[in-house]
């Protein structure tokens, strides 16, 4: 009889492009490890911190008039909304289609009939926002836990902060964290627990397995950008790149709640792809620009020339670029305004394919022996 796994995602309700296709190729190398596995839903079970925690007065002050200060912006931000429900349609198909059922938990005891409870991955304890279910405070201690491929998202935590996750990280049998500054960060107040390193669920997938899904563009010859966070002092730098090498620029939109950024950006701009369509897009482009881990994972995968400029609001994001740098030999793709940036120099991805292959093999063993509870 198969064993049976209960997989806990970052969100239920989840339309990040990189959120979606991370889960579904965790999904997906669950099954190929040849598991059964549902979707456990369960309550959100509240902070791990308390808001105030994670708060100066500064960003209190900030979040109160941040509202009064985009009632400007609200009129083009309702244009684009029409179309970002085109893209939650899209991704709800995917979902339909790829993912695993959902199922409604409410008490510890709908937990013993799995083998193991598997929360993963992206950033799921990052102390701003961690919640006690990614940290499976709802599983019983003798049901088998493992947290797969966390992010931290932070470099630091808080004395308080570091009070309130230890005891629950170690009510947990298995822990693997996605970049090697989160392992440091975590051996620093917990000692007593094997860390490992592992890929991002969607480097356990080859090339080939992405190309499954992708949607080829019709479009040739141009620079995809994506961006989660905002850079228009990058519009200019990126526009004349293009110019020079006779590129078109492709901007897909990223939009969260009320906020939309570079919505004026490049020569066509795109809110409403598909998962499939957000593969093939970065699959086909001359040239990638983004702060998106996820964005450059796929770039790495299909071999494509990628670039990244630092997230102000997120420092982190250099440590998960560093790690993959690390892992697969890519050199420094980090640039400022200062880089001097060649459209047509050549990246050796000649190891890259090898290097995920042993690295991905490494990986899905540290997964199924957790899931074996060795």
């Amino acid at each position: 009889m198969k064993k049976k796994v209960g997989l806990i995602p970052l969100l239920y309700d989840e339309y990040n492009y990189g959120g979606i296709l991370q889960f579904y190729a965790l999904q997906r190398t669950i099954k190929n490890l040849g598991y059964d596995f549902e979707i456990v839903k369960v309550p959100d079970g509240g902070l791990v911190c308390s808001p105030m925690r994670n708060q100066t007065w500064k960003s209190i002050i900030l979040r109160c008039i941040k509202p009064l200060l985009d009632i400007s912006e609200k009129k083009n931000q309702r244009i684009i909304k029409r179309n970002i429900e085109k893209r939650i349609d899209k991704i709800n198909i995917f979902k339909n289609k790829y993912y695993g059922e959902y199922v409604n938990k409410t008490g510890n005891n709908d937990c013993m009939q799995y083998d193991a409870i598997i929360c993963g991955s992206d950033q799921i304890w990052n102390p701003k926002w961690a919640k006690k279910r990614t940290m499976l405070t709802f599983v019983p201690d003798e049901v088998n836990k493992v947290i797969y491929a966390a992010s931290i998202g932070c470099e630091e935590m808080s004395d308080d902060e570091k009070e309130a996750f230890k005891p629950l990280i170690e009510r947990i049998q298995h822990i693997s964290v996605r970049e090697f500054s989160a392992k440091k960060l975590l051996n620093s107040f917990i000692v007593d627990k094997d860390i490992q390193v592992v890929l991002d669920p969607t480097l356990l997938l080859s090339p080939d397995e992405w190309k499954q899904l992708e949607v080829t563009p019709k479009t040739r010859g141009y620079i995809l950008t994506y961006f989660l966070g905002e850079y228009g002092q990058y519009h200019l730098f990126i526009k004349q790149l293009a110019d020079t090498y006779q590129l078109h620029i492709i901007n897909i939109l990223f939009a969260s709640g009320e906020r939309v950024d570079n919505e004026a950006f490049g020569d066509r701009q795109i809110v409403d792809a598909s998962p499939e369509e957000f593969i093939g897009l970065i699959s086909n482009a001359e040239a990638v620009f983004t702060d998106s881990f996820h964005a450059c994972v796929f770039s790495t995968l299909f071999h494509r020339r990628f670039y990244v400029f630092e997230r102000k609001s997120s420092s982190n994001m250099v440590g998960r670029i560093m790690t993959l740098q690390e892992h697969f030999n890519l050199g420094n793709r980090i640039i400022t305004l200062n880089s001097k940036v060649d459209l047509t120099e050549s990246i050796d991805f000649s190891h890259n394919d090898e290097y995920q292959r042993r690295l991905a093999e490494a990986s899905l063993t540290y997964l199924r022996e957790s899931i074996e509870n060795e």
